[in-house]
Parts: C-alpha cells; sequence; structure tokens
C-alpha cells in the first residue's frame, strides 16, 4: 500500500464518527497482515502513534482492534519505534490517573511481551519494561498501580528473565520487600514474580533469596497471613528452579513441616500451601528429598485423613460399614456433612497429591510405601468431598501402577512383596468401590472405574471373586441417564471388556444375562464412543458365552446368542455411522460368526453379504479382510460358499494396493481361507492368486514373503495340481530369493517349507531332479554370497530328504564331486558342497557313507579359509546326523590337535556347531548323554589355555553344554573362577554368557544360585576377565534381568561404575621410531561399561540410582569417540525416563557436549574421519535435543546458555533443525494409523 492510503487511513482514524474510525482501524490490520507490509519512517512514525491512541478508545471494539494492531506493528518497525511504544506504554501505565487507561496500557504491554521473540529488540525492550515497572512497584501512594507492574513485571521477568540479570538484585529486593504487604493481592503477584525470576537468578543471589525467605519463617511470632505468603513463595520457587533447591531442603522441610503442624485451629489454609510445598520438594528435588522421606510420609499419612469436623462420624462409618447396603444407599446423602465453610479438604487434597507424587517419585522404596500408604488410602474411599475423592483414586491408581512396574523384581508367590500385599488388599478395595458405585455423583464413579481397571491390569484376576459386588455398579452406571453419562459409560464398559478378557468365561457367565441388556443398549446409544466401547464388550461377551469347541450352548447362556447377535447386527447394517463404530462391529460380528456360527446358521448368510459389502468399502475393507480371517480360522464349521469367490477376488486385488498393513492382512486372510476352502477353488481362480501372490516373493520385503510362500504351502497341500502352475510363476522368484543377502528367520523357513512343499506334491515339474540344479545353480551364481549360499544349503536339504533316502544319497554323491574338483573358480562351488553335505548331514544320518566324512576331514586342510570354515561347519553338521557314531572321532580330532591352534579352532566350531543344535536349536534326533557330556566337558575344559580364538569358542561350548546339564558343568566352572590362570578365568566367565536363553530355562534355577560370583569377576585383577564379566552381564540383563541379575544389582553396579573410569596405568606409550603412540588397554573394557550400563537402564530402570548413574555418564561423554555413542544414546533415554533427576546434574554434562560438538577436523583429514566426526556430531545433537525437550529445561540456565552460544549458531544449528524434523517425523510416523 503506499503512503498516500496509510494518511487515508490515519484521517479516518482521528475521525470524531465512531464507524469510521473502527472501518480504519480494520483497514489498517488487514494492512500490517500483508507480508508486503513496508513504509518510510515518519509514517510508521505517525501509525504507531494512532495506535497507542487507538488503545485509549471509547469504544471498546476499536480499542480491541487497535491491542491486535499493536502486537503487529511491534514486529514490522523499526526497533527504535518499538522500543518507544513500550516506554510509552509503561509509562501510561505507572502515570495514568484513571484505571481504564491503565487497565488498556497494560494490555498494549502484555501483547508487546508476548509477540517479541528475541534478538536485540528483546534485550531492549525487557529492560525498559523492568525498569518502568520497578519504578511503579515503588509506588507508595497507588496501590492499583503497584499491583499492575508487578503483574506485567512477572509476565517479561517469564519470559526475558535471563536478558535483564543487570537488574536482577533490584527485582529482588523489590519483591522480597512486598511479600510483607499487608495487602494478599499484592503479596501475591511479587511471589508469582519471584518465583518467574528465580529461574534466571545466579546461584549466589538464589540462595540469597531462598535463605531470606526461610530465615522470615524461622523468626517467631510471624503474623499467619505473613507465613501462608512465604510458605507459598517456598513452595512455588522450588517447583520454578527445580533440583536447585535441593540444598536448601534439609532446613525448608522441617519448617514447613513445623508450620503445617503449628497451624492455628481453623487455618487450612496454611496447612495447604505447606503440603503442596513438600509436594513441590519431592516431585522436583526427588534426590535432595529422599532422605527427609519417611518424615514426610508421616506429614501426609496424617494429613490425608485430616477431618476436625467429622472425626467421629467417621469412625462410625468404619465400624458400621457391614450394615444393611440398602439403608446405607438410601440415607447415605443424608449422613453426608456439609458445611460451604469447611476448608480442611483443601488439606486432604494436598495431602493425597503429595503421596501420589510420592509414590511416583520413589519407585526403589515402594515396598514401604505401599505398607505405609495403602491402607488409609483404600480407608479414604469413604471421603465425603469428591474432589478429594479424585485425587485419593488418583494417588491410589499410581501405586497400583507402580506396583505393577515393580512386579517383575520379585517373586510371584511372595506375600509380603508389593504385590503379594496388593493381592491381599483387592478384597477391600473392591468392596469400598461397590459401595461407591452405588453413589450418585458420575465423577466418583468414573473415578471408581479407574482404580478398578488399573487393579485388573495389575492382577488381571484380582477381581474374579468380588465380581458380584460390582455387578451392580456396573449395571446402574451403563443405565445411569445425568449429563455427563456418557463419560461414565466409557469407564464403565473399558472395565468390562478388560474383565471380561482376563478373567474365565465361567467367572462371568453367571453375570452376563443381567449385564447383556444394558451392554446391548449402549451399543445402540447415538455417541459413537460409548456404542464403540459397547460393541467391544459385545466382542468379549461372545467368548463369555461361546461353549468349548464340539460342544452347544449351555441352556442358561442359549438365550443370549440371538440378542447379542441382533446389537452387533443393527450397528452392522448401520450405514451413516462412525469409522470406530463400523470396525467395532465388523470385528465384533466376525466373533460372533467364528464362535456361534452354528448357533446362527439361518442368520449368517445375510451376514456375510453385509460383511463382504464392508471388504468393497475402501474405509472399512481393513476390518472385514481381519474379520473373514477371524472366521477361517475358527475351530467351527461355517459355510463361506455363498461369498467365496467373491472375497478372494477382493483380496487378491489388495494385493496391489499399496497400503501394506492392507496387504499384510489379506495374505494372512488367504492363508485362513485356502486351509479351509482351499479344495475348492476352481483351477482358473487358482492360477491367478498364484500369480497374484507370485509378485510378493521377493526380497523387497521379507516379511511379506513369507506369509506369501506360507499362502502357497497351504495352497499346495489343497491342490497339489497346481504345482507345474507355481513353479512357473512363483519359483523364478524363489530363486532370485534365495540368493539374497537378506534372507533369514521366518522368510527363510518358509522357503524352506515351501521347496518341501512342491516335492511332496510329486509333479515331474516340482521334483528334485528338476530344482536341485537351479538351486546349486544360485548358490554358485556370481552375486552369491555367504549368506545366499548357506540359504541355498538349507533348502537343499530340505528338497532332498523330503524325497527320501535314494535322492539323499544320489545328491550327496553329487556334490562330493563338486567338492573334489581343482582350480580357483571351483572355491565357491567347493563351499557350496559342503554347505549342503552339512545341512543333509543335520538332517539324515549319513554314517553309512564314510566317503562323506573323509572328504570333509580332508576340506579342513584346504588353503581357501572360505574351505575350511564350510568344512568345520559341515562335519558339525554331519555329526548331528549320527551322535554316536562321529561324536568320538571329533573328539579324538580335537584331542590330537593341540599343537595345531589353526585346526584345533575349526574342529572346536565343529564342536560348537553339535553342542548349539542340540542344547539352543533343538533339531539333533539324539541328546548327549552323561558319560558324553563328562569326555566334552574334560576336553573343554583342558583347552582354555589355548589360543584366543579357540578360547572363544571354547567359552561358547561351555556355556550351551551348560543348557544341556547345568548342574555339573556350571559346578565345574564354578571351580575355576579362583584358577591361577587369568585365560581360564576369561573362558569360564565368558561362558555364563550363552548359558542364558530368551525364554524360560531349567539352567536358569542353577544360575540364581551361582551367576553373582561369575559376575563378581568385574572386580578381578586381570582387564580380560573384567571385560568377560561385564559383557556375561549385558547378556544376563538383556534376556534375564529380573530373575537373575536385580536381585544382585547393589552388589554388581558400582564394581561395574569402576570400569567406566579412565586409569592411567592401563595406558601405554608405543615408540615407533619418529613419533610416540599411546594405546589404551582399557577402551575396550569401558566401551563393554557402558553398553552394559545402557542394558541397565533399559532393564532395570528402577533399581538405578539417576544421581550416580549421571556421574559416570559425565566421564564418558569426556571419554574416546567409541564410548561417547552410547553415552549419548543413555543420555537421551535418562532425559525421556527421569528428567527431573537428569536436571540435577546436568550443568556438569554441558562442557563433555559442548567440547564435542566444538571438536575440529585437522585440515589433512580422510573421508572416513570426516564420516566419523559427522556421525558423532549427530549423535550428540540428537542427545541435545532429547535433553532440550525436558519441560522444565530452562531451569537449567548453563545449559540454555549452551544452547544460545553453541547448539542454535553457526553450522550447528541447522544440524540440529534438522534432527528435530528427524525426530518429529518418526513420532509422527510411529503415531500415524496404517490401517
Amino acid at each position: 500500500m503506499s503512503n498516500s492510503a496509510f494518511i487515508t487511513i490515519l484521517e479516518k482514524i482521528a475521525s470524531k464518527d465512531k464507524d469510521f474510525r473502527y472501518m480504519a482501524t480494520s483497514d489498517l490490520l488487514n494492512e500490517l497482515q500483508k507480508d508486503t507490509f513496508k513504509t518510510d519512517a515518519d509514517t510508521e512514525r505517525k501509525l504507531c502513534m494512532a495506535v497507542l491512541h487507538q488503545l485509549e478508545d471509547a469504544s471498546g471494539d476499536i480499542s480491541g482492534l487497535a491491542v491486535k494492531c499493536l502486537g503487529i506493528l511491534v514486529r514490522k518497525v523499526a526497533e527504535a519505534r518499538a522500543e518507544e511504544m513500550a516506554r510509552s506504554l509503561c509509562d501510561k501505565v505507572i502515570l495514568g490517573k484513571k484505571e481504564q487507561q491503565r487497565d488498556i496500557a497494560s494490555i498494549g504491554l502484555k501483547t508487546i511481551i508476548a509477540e517479541i521473540s528475541g534478538g536485540q529488540l528483546a534485550t531492549n525492550c525487557a529492560a525498559i519494561i523492568t525498569s518502568k515497572m520497578l519504578e511503579g512497584a515503588s509506588n507508595k501512594d497507588n496501590n492499583d498501580v503497584v499491583g499492575d507492574s508487578l503483574e506485567i513485571l512477572t509476565d517479561v521477568l517469564g519470559k526475558f528473565g535471563g536478558l535483564v540479570v543487570s537488574e536482577h538484585t533490584r527485582i529482588r529486593d523489590c519483591l522480597l520487600g512486598q511479600l510483607d504487604d499487608s495487602r494478599a493481592a499484592l503479596r501475591k503477584r511479587a511471589l508469582q514474580g519471584l518465583a518467574a525470576v528465580s529461574v534466571y537468578l545466579a546461584d549466589e543471589l538464589l540462595d540469597q533469596v531462598i535463605t531470606q525467605l526461610l530465615g522470615k519463617l524461622q523468626q517467631k511470632g510471624l503474623k499467619a497471613d505473613i507465613a501462608r505468603t512465604y510458605i507459598q513463595s517456598i513452595g512455588q520457587i522450588s517447583r520454578a528452579v527445580g533440583y536447585r533447591f535441593g540444598r536448601h531442603l534439609s532446613t525448608a522441610v522441617p519448617l514447613v513441616m513445623s508450620y503445617c503442624d503449628n497451624a492455628a485451629e481453623g487455618d487450612d489454609e496454611l496447612r495447604e500451601y505447606s503440603l503442596q510445598a513438600l509436594e513441590s520438594f519431592v516431585m522436583r528435588c526427588p534426590h535432595d528429598s529422599r532422605p527427609l522421606l519417611d518424615a514426610l510420609l508421616k506429614a501426609v499419612l496424617k494429613y490425608i485423613k485430616y477431618d476436625p469436623n467429622l472425626a467421629d462420624d467417621m469412625e462410625e462409618d468404619e465400624e458400621e460399614e457391614g450394615g444393611d447396603e440398602e439403608e446405607d444407599e438410601d440415607n447415605g446423602s443424608e449422613d453426608q456433612y456439609s458445611d460451604d465453610e469447611d476448608m480442611s479438604w483443601k488439606v486432604r487434597r494436598a495431602a493425597a497429591k503429595c503421596l501420589s507424587a510420592a509414590v511416583s517419585a520413589y519407585p526403589d522404596a515402594l515396598p514401604e510405601l505401599y505398607r505405609r500408604s495403602a491402607e488409609p488410602l483404600i480407608a479414604r474411599f469413604r471421603e465425603r468431598e469428591e474432589n478429594v475423592l479424585v485425587d485419593v483414586f488418583a494417588a491410589f491408581i499410581e501405586l497400583c501402577h507402580q506396583v505393577g512396574q515393580a512386579a517383575g523384581r520379585y517373586a510371584v508367590d511372595d506375600p509380603a512383596s508389593p504385590l503379594g500385599l496388593l493381592r491381599a488388599d483387592v478384597p477391600s478395595t473392591v468392596k469400598a468401590a461397590a459401595r461407591l458405585l452405588k453413589e450418585k455423583s458420575p465423577k466418583t464413579k468414573i473415578g471408581v472405574f479407574g482404580v478398578l481397571r488399573e487393579l485388573v491390569e495389575v492382577l488381571p484376576a484380582s477381581v474374579a471373586e468380588q465380581i458380584a459386588l460390582l455387578v451392580p455398579g456396573v449395571l446402574h452406571a451403563l443405565t445411569d441417564k445425568s449429563s455427563s453419562s456418557s463419560n461414565l459409560k466409557i469407564e464403565a464398559l473399558l472395565f468390562l471388556k478388560l474383565a471380561m478378557a482376563s478373567n474365565p468365561p465361567s467367572v462371568f457367565q453367571p453375570h452376563v444375562k443381567a449385564l447383556s441388556p444394558a451392554v446391548f443398549a449402549a451399543a445402540n446409544e447415538r455417541y459413537y464412543k460409548v456404542a464403540a466401547e459397547a460393541l467391544r464388550v459385545c466382542e468379549q461377551m461372545v467368548l463369555v458365552v461361546a461353549p468349548a469347541p464340539g460342544q452347544p450352548v449351555s441352556s442358561e447362556l442359549k438365550p443370549l446368542v440371538k440378542p447379542l447377535f441382533d446389537a452387533v447386527m443393527q450397528r452392522l447394517c448401520a450405514q451413516d455411522q462412525d469409522q470406530e463404530v463400523k470396525e467395532c462391529a465388523i470385528l465384533g460380528m466376525s466373533t460372533v460368526v467364528a464362535q456361534l456360527g452354528g448357533e446362527l446358521s439361518s442368520e449368517v448368510p445375510p451376514v456375510l453379504k453385509v460383511l463382504l459389502e464392508r471388504l468393497r468399502n475402501e474405509i472399512t475393507r481393513l476390518a472385514a479382510v481381519k474379520a473373514f480371517s477371524a472366521i477361517c480360522r475358527s475351530p467351527r464349521e461355517v459355510d463361506l460358499s455363498s461369498v467365496l469367490d467373491a472375497v478372494l477376488a477382493e483380496l487378491t486385488s489388495f494385493l496391489r494396493k499399496a497400503n501394506r498393513a492392507l496387504r499384510q492382512a489379506s495374505l494372512q486372510a488367504l492363508e485362513a481361507v485356502t486351509s479351509k476352502y482351499g479344495s475348492r477353488y476352481e483351477a482358473a481362480a487358482a492360477t491367478q492368486y498364484v500369480e497374484e501372490v507370485a509378485l510378493m516373493v521377493s526380497d523387497a520385503d521379507l516379511p511379506l514373503a513369507a506369509l506369501a510362500l506360507r499362502f502357497l504351502v497351504t495352497l499346495l497341500a489343497k491342490q497339489p495340481g497346481l504345482a507345474p502352475t507355481i513353479v512357473q510363476k512363483v519359483l523364478p522368484g524363489a530363486m532370485q530369493l534365495v540368493r539374497s543377502p537378506l534372507l533369514q528367520g521366518a522368510a527363510l523357513d518358509a522357503l524352506q517349507a515351501f521347496f518341501s512343499a512342491l516335492t511332496s506334491t510329486g509333479a515331474p515339474a516340482a521334483a528334485p531332479d528338476a530344482l536341485l540344479p537351479e538351486l546349486l545353480a544360485a548358490g554358485q551364481a556370481s552375486d552369491a554370497g555367504k549368506q545366499a549360499q548357506s540359504s541355498v544349503a538349507q533348502c537343499v536339504a530340505v528338497l532332498c530328504c523330503a524325497a527320501g533316502g535314494a535322492r539323499v544319497e544320489g545328491t550327496v554323491t553329487k556334490l562330493l564331486e563338486a567338492l573334489s574338483k581343482a582350480g580357483g573358480d571351483a572355491v565357491a562351488g567347493q563351499r557350496l558342497a559342503l554347505l549342503c553335505l552339512g545341512a543333509i548331514g543335520r538332517r539324515a544320518d549319513l554314517s553309512k557313507m564314510p566317503q562323506v566324512e573323509a572328504a570333509i576331514t580332508q576340506a579342513l586342510g584346504a588353503e581357501s579359509d572360505e574351505i575350511r570354515g564350510a568344512a568345520s561347519l559341515a562335519l558339525g553338521g554331519l555329526a548331528c546326523g549320527n551322535l554316536p557314531h562321529y561324536m568320538p572321532s571329533l573328539l579324538r580330532q580335537i584331542s590330537s590337535t593341540q599343537g595345531a591352534p589353526k585346526q584345533q579352532y575349526l574342529l572346536l566350531q565343529a564342536l560348537s556347531e553339535v553342542i548349539t543344535t542340540i542344547a539352543v536349536v533343538g533339531q539333533a534326533k539324539i541328546d548327549l548323554s552323561a558319560s558324553d557330556t563328562e569326555q566334552v566337558l574334560t576336553l573343554l575344559l583342558s583347552n582354555c589355555e589355548a589360543e584366543e580364538e579357540c578360547r572363544n569358542v571354547v567359552a561358547e561350548c561351555l556355556g550351551h553344554l551348560a543348557l544341556l546339564h547345568p548342574e555339573r558343568v556350571l559346578a565345574a566352572l564354578q571351580q575355576r573362577i579362583s584358577s591361577p590362570s587369568a585365560n581360564v578365568r576369561t573362558v569360564v566367565v565368558s561362558a555364563i554368557k550363552y548359558t542364558v536363553v530368551e525364554k524360560p530355562h531349567p539352567v536358569d534355577e542353577h544360575l540364581q544360585r551361582c551367576v553373582l560370583d561369575f559376575l563378581s569377576m568385574m572386580s578381578d585383577p586381570d582387564r580380560h576377565v573384567r571385560r568377560a564379566a561385564v559383557v556375561a552381564l549385558s547378556a544376563v540383563a538383556h534376556q534375564k534381568a529380573v530373575a537373575l541379575v536385580a536381585m544382585h544389582l547393589g552388589a554388581l553396579l558400582p564394581k561395574l561404575y569402576e570400569q567406566t573410569v579412565v586409569r592411567e596405568d592401563m595406558i601405554r606409550t608405543v615408540d615407533l621410531g619418529p613419533f610416540k603412540h599411546k594405546i589404551d588397554d582399557g577402551l575396550e573394557l569401558r566401551k563393554a561399561a557402558f553398553e552394559c550400563l545402557d542394558i541397565l537402564l533399559d532393564s532395570c530402570r528402577g533399581q538405578l540410582e539417576t544421581s550416580v548413574f549421571v556421574s559416570h555418564l559425565e566421564s564418558g561423554l569426556k571419554d574416546h569417540p567409541d564410548v561417547k555413542s552410547p553415552c549419548h544414546l543413555m543420555l537421551a533415554k535418562v532425559a525421556a525416563s527421569d528428567p527431573t533427576a537428569l536436571l540435577a546434574g546436568l550443568e556438569k554434562l554441558v562442557e563433555p557436549l559442548e567440547k564435542t560438538l566444538t571438536t575440529k577436523l585437522k585440515s589433512d583429514a580422510v573421508k572416513q574421519e570426516v564420516d566419523r566426526h559427522e556421525d558423532m556430531l549427530r549423535s550428540c545433537l540428537r542427545a541435545v535435543d532429547a535433553v532440550n525437550r525436558i519441560p522444565a529445561i530452562d531451569t537449567c540456565a548453563p545449559f540454555q546458555a549452551f544452547m544460545k552460544r553453541t547448539v542454535m549458531a553457526g553450522p550447528l544449528k541447522d544440524k540440529f533443525l534438522q534432527i528435530e524434523r528427524e525426530r518429529a517425523e518418526a513420532e509422527g510416523g510411529d503415531a500415524m494409523d496404517l490401517s
């Protein structure tokens, strides 16, 4: 817009006509909002003056528009002009005579503070406003000016307190002086300002403020209202500054408690503020307040039942609890005490919140917390004030949640554990809950259902015996007609669904008849959330009503089948309803048909047609796919013939869709449908299905490839005649897949099953003679790596064994011929032949072909390392096929090669293959006998002094051998812990990491008794032994943290922490002539120690004291780059899991983080060094990003300064912003609904 246009606006703004002024101000606002706004200095000045003038317009609409203009104008005009406006508004606030003028100027200043984001303008405006408001706060003639000044000062300090450091002393003196004012409103604004500025105060100034406040509280004869203000100030400052308040807690906590205990009768406000202060201490300074937990808990438990007006009545209520329930329900509202002036409920509410904070902050003290607080909390379920009752529920839910989190740390049947104590309290809790469910208040009942849900989640079968007590309350909630009934019904339905899913059907069968009408009515509710939850309950109800396979529905429950079907069917057929309800109806109906289809045979065909319509709808197709899959997997017979072809056509068409979740569900559904109806497929249709699925047999998406192969295996079982078609359509993709270096796990298993199924059909095109050459050719292709050859070998073995003994012999003969070929080009073929022989030998006994063992043994002496390694694996596989025949020979060979470490290593690898197959894989036909075990154990222990590579294999063999005979092997290992040889100690400790497997195993019981002895070797004098113990601890903590590690962490952690420290005695200098090179022998040990801490952080988080953990993390952040990387990851985890405790030690971490980010590369750095440096920067910035997202991070001034001068400056800023974007995208992707 031109300057002339602005002049026109200014003329209209000065008009006496209100409408002209309004339109002109509106036009100005529109122009200011445009990105193209620009004007000269003189016009800019006039615009600013006009807007300031409009703020005082008599019309509220015009002044409101002017405030909006001011917010935009301050960002678009010159800084000097913005500062003038701020100064002008400040003058109006502190010098204005009229209250209205001061109010509108205050609004304008608050707008400026909100709109300014940073830079020099923020610094200058903050200084101007702060100085002026301090002047206004000292006005002794006008209390309103003082109040407005303090309010604006609080706003500016909250946002820009760090920019007015020079004024901090004046601010402190001003605000502290106002705390003694006789006017409560001014005291309140002063303490709010004090809390806002305390975040930015230097430690010395902050200590002075806190000391002065505590000193004031220590004075005798302090007025009650002033004492309340100072207690409130202490609480708000501690909440604001967090860990920085910790060093004053030893004085503050007893002082606050004394005021709470000695408060005058009726001074409940002082007690409330005191308890709120205690809560802030616990929440914001958990580490420093931990030693005071006992005293704090006593105070909280005392005041959670503080009710001076009803103390006697409460005791009478408890004595009469077992009385007539109907009379209690009728008269309960009359008996309740009501007094509008009674404020004691605020004390109880503050105590409940404080208790909840303590339970959350101290999971390590859970046993004591539960023993002391559970009973009082349950007793407070009789609380008469609803606001208090909600917080009592919240505290009890938090207590139950912590019990659930800690359940794994204690024996399941230990009655003294928190879980055992909670189990004992369930009857009294449920009884109290059942009584509250009869109350009239929906808010109370919603809270009760929250408690019950948490109980069921922690102890799934906890309500089974008391469910009869709860059913009337659930029914009452489901039939509630109050205005907030929807939320109550949702909570009741959530509890009902969870309880039904967590208990056997017999628990709810006696009550389902009473519950069903209310649930069915809820399913027909208009509010979609209620309807959706009710349909989920209907789905669970089906499983309660449904009989065991092969049995009819009981006569008592049979009348419920048709109403249950009708309730779901009504929602299934409805068109205009929410997506969530549609999906719940579809999945619910699939469960009805799958479980009760026999009782509803006449109703099933119409249902299938409706489900087919939903399958053809883009919105509901995924749910419909899952529905048909569930119906087909049902053990009961459901006839799908009326819709079978249409369903199959839709499912195959979905395989071409971009939605991965839809493709995955469609493949699973195709397999389910085929397993029941595959024999009915017409040849043309089946061929089409094969063509569609064949496109998915590739390594582009291995999970989908595995599902596709499983479908083909199922199809071949139903229609063997399709083998030629499958060979033509699928085999090329399968041969390409078998050569993939990514092939492993479920996809490899599915591919083996596919080849086995293909051969079993007997079709000429699928015969071994046709498939084996192709497989062997794939294994010898130029692009076939080691993984590809291993995959080919396993598929070859499967094919041979599926075809029978004659085919095995013929294939083995051909492989021996390939093995005998010489020449450099034959290495790949020889290696493949050896792998195939080993894979066949593992599945079939080849002892009748002695030439196989001879050829493999000869290959152990080949020149090529690849051939020797393959021969070692082949020899192990061969031995698995017939242990009595091959094991003695293998053991003799190992014993005879003690002087040839390379040969011995290969033979030990073969032995490891045997033991691993028996102990871990579990595929061997014959187990190791006790005598064989003794021979193997003796042999292995005699080789503990071998070369390092042999010792590593010996350790693995010993660990896996312990899985077979734990008592004997572990005893032998334990005896050698004290061996004088460091090599022996290293081997026996290393063996422990191989004795721990993911699933429960008999060895666990034996390990519990001795694992501490092995892991305590972290204090061994030899660094190799220490590292072996650290690695063993990592393995045990990763697999069985709760069962084997948790109870010993108190003894192990100090030893582990010792391994994180850089030791000068482990750094040696090597003289290389022209220069000297330092070698750190402790680097690998420290790296292993920090990796172990990372595992413990995931598996035993509740037993790690964060403050100690962070202090050792500091040394890791200063260490070698290989150590820094895991430390960055741990720092991010601690920032997410325990941000408050991290803040207490964050200042010490700033320096190493900054040093990492400011490290410069040498000018002659090579590409590898550049890449490593870039990776280190990104690793560090990810940790910084995690720390920067801590809610109270602004309380740590050193970190804020580090962010400003280092991270958000120079080239690091772009990298950091990129890290933030990547994290946001990842979180968005995780949260995205893939359906």
